[in-house]
């Protein structure tokens, strides 16, 4: 049971409504963004990070490892579910995916840049090690994409850590599980 209200649609924003038209399944918008709709700002500020890192300087792939692994790292299930299946939409296969969430190899140097990254976010907190951005320099990552990643980071966390708060059920399938620890 969800711990946030949902926002009955006839109570939110013209603004809010417009927004979430996209997330609508079969007619209706996805409960959990009901749920987000408490904060009509925070809905807007999210949206607007989103449609922002949709048209910035990654690619949907590069966007999903970030999803994927900050999901992992946050022990966010929905988020991990939902993000599988968008993951395997923008080309990354089941084996890439796990290598991703378990901190292995992809054997594709930028995402593994990516990954470094963002574990280092969350693994060592402070000024990001010299060596990190350099090995993202030589995998070809521009200063746009590193700007990009942090936003990316921001929106996903946004959306774990508010599931946590609101107990959310995946709706989608479990990912499949971890088992080794890279």
């Amino acid at each position: 049971m969800a711990r946030l209200s949902s926002i009955p649609e006839t109570a939110l924003s013209a603004t809010s409504l417009a927004l979430l038209e996209p997330t609508r399944i079969g007619g209706n918008i996805a409960e959990v963004y009901l749920q987000f709709a408490n904060s009509e700002a925070a809905l807007a500020g999210y949206f607007a990070m989103e449609q922002s890192l949709r048209s910035g300087s990654l690619q949907d792939r590069e966007i999903e490892t970030v999803k994927l692994l900050v999901s992992q790292i946050t022990g966010c299930d929905y988020c991990l579910s939902m993000h599988t299946m968008k993951a395997r939409k923008a080309g990354l296969d089941a084996s890439t995916q796990l290598a991703i969430r378990d901190g292995r190899s992809t054997d594709d140097p930028r995402i593994d840049s990516i990954t470094r990254i963002v574990r280092s976010f969350f693994e060592k907190p402070g000024v990001l090690d010299d060596s990190v951005l350099q090995q993202a320099r030589s995998n070809g990552l521009t200063d746009a994409n590193l700007v990009d990643i942090t936003m990316a980071v921001s929106t996903i966390f946004f959306t774990n850590i508010t599931n946590h708060i609101n107990d959310t059920k995946p709706t989608m399938p479990p990912p499949p599980e971890i088992t080794s620890k890279g």
